[in-house]
């Protein structure tokens, strides 16, 4: 049996709203446009049966009013992440013509007595899920959230910065230039639960590289250490060999300069330094540091791009964005210590290949070509007849050195 075309939802008005209400349409207007002689009494008989209905201020697919849900005032700074992608959601929702309503997370209920298409969570609190829908039958969008923490339903969708492949792209970099012992630093364990896939990134990128253990590759709780205690970890990790850090934000890069200055480490010449970084501060340090750059504005267009789709009851899948790689003066090639052999050996080792002039002999062992330890040194060795000046260059100026005897 041929099975018939699922018809259209009836578009919900106005005058429905009012039917229902049992009052007119034009107060249903009055209260739909915040008019304040409109009595609370009938204002919340009104936007009772809009909810019933599920109505809403765009109620046609498009967005018209949007809630913005922002954390508790104490989880974030206002120089922070929260103000910047507030930032970017105000101007992406100027821009398309959508007002907004912003609210706590824990203020939903100041919500009820407004018409509105949705709600984007700037919240990362995985109880707001269960809050939103408690309250609201309308879709919610949720930014740089842990979905397996804060549940899965139908009119729920995510947008979320790519941690564990972003730190893939980063160690793919720093391997590419030869460093192998590569530390992870972060300042508390509360900020690595909000970062955790940065770290498990770092963790399932150092199994592949056959490192067992890559716990021991990360400096933790560095706030809650003293500054000597941290000062101690690193210095630890730059004996055992560590040639580039990694900050999981510009916290921890401001505090593993700072120590690193006290060891008196060269930035990028013996230790390379990257950092995720929120507020553009890591292009003016001294040399500037190498990030991993949030794009806010293309989170919030990606948002408001998910929200109008579960307006419109379209499936939807979850966005992931990986975190820009922008390059500064802060990495370099990995440091590699000088061989520690004799300098009269290494002398004899290099003039074994052919005579060399004096020039580029000190050139590739990495010392001055009129040093007064390389002179002696050249002076002992033709003293002792085991090196002697060769036949003049055909420039006439500079003699070739050679092992006595070829």
């Amino acid at each position: 049996m041929k099975k018939e075309p699922e018809r259209p939802r009836k578009k919900i008005t106005g005058t429905d709203i009012a039917r229902a209400a049992g009052c007119s349409q034009s107060s249903v207007s009055k209260v739909m446009n915040n008019d304040p002689r409109v009595s609370e009494f009938l204002r919340a008989k009104v936007l009772e049966q809009a909810r019933k209905l599920n109505y809403g201020a765009g109620n046609g697919g498009d967005l018209r009013q949007v809630a913005l849900i922002l954390p508790a005032p104490w989880r974030f700074r206002l120089d922070g992440y929260v103000a910047a992608l507030l930032n970017a959601m105000i101007y992406v929702l100027h821009r398309r013509n959508i007002r907004m309503e912003i609210v706590l997370e824990d203020s939903l209920n100041t919500l009820l007595t407004h018409v509105f298409d949705g709600g984007i969570g700037i919240s990362w609190e995985p109880g707001l899920t269960a809050d939103w829908f408690e309250h609201f039958e309308l879709p919610l969008v949720r930014i740089n959230t842990n979905r397996e923490l804060s549940g899965r339903r139908d009119q729920l969708a995510y947008v979320n910065m790519d941690g564990e492949g972003s730190m893939r792209i980063l160690l793919d970099k720093l391997y590419s230039l030869d460093h192998r012992r590569i530390v992870l630093l972060a300042p508390d364990p509360r900020e690595i639960e909000e970062r955790r896939a940065r770290c498990q990134g770092f963790y399932k990128y150092l199994h592949a590289k056959r490192i067992l253990r890559p716990e021991k590759r990360c400096i933790f709780s560095m706030r809650e250490n003293s500054p000597e205690e941290n000062l101690a970890l690193l210095k630890q990790a730059v004996s055992d060999g560590a040639t580039a850090l990694i900050a999981v934000d510009e916290g921890a890069a401001r505090n593993a300069l700072v120590l690193i200055e006290k060891l008196r480490l060269n930035i990028p010449g013996r230790i390379s330094v990257v950092s995720w970084e929120q507020k553009d501060v890591l292009p003016y340090y001294n040399p500037p540091i190498t990030g991993m750059s949030m794009d806010y504005t293309r989170l919030a267009e990606a948002a408001v791009e998910l929200l109008a789709a579960l307006r419109r009851k379209e499936k939807v899948a979850d966005v992931h964005f990986p975190f820009r790689l922008i390059e500064r003066e802060s990495v370099a090639p990995a440091y590699r210590k000088k061989s520690r052999g004799k300098l009269p050996q290494r002398i004899l080792d290099l003039l074994a290949r052919g005579p060399e002039t004096r020039a580029r002999i000190a050139s590739a062992l990495g010392v001055k070509p009129y040093s007064g330890h390389f002179n002696r040194t050249l002076l002992e060795l033709l003293n002792s007849k085991k090196i002697a000046y060769g036949p003049k260059a055909p420039a006439g100026r500079t003699r070739l050195l050679r092992l006595c005897g070829d």
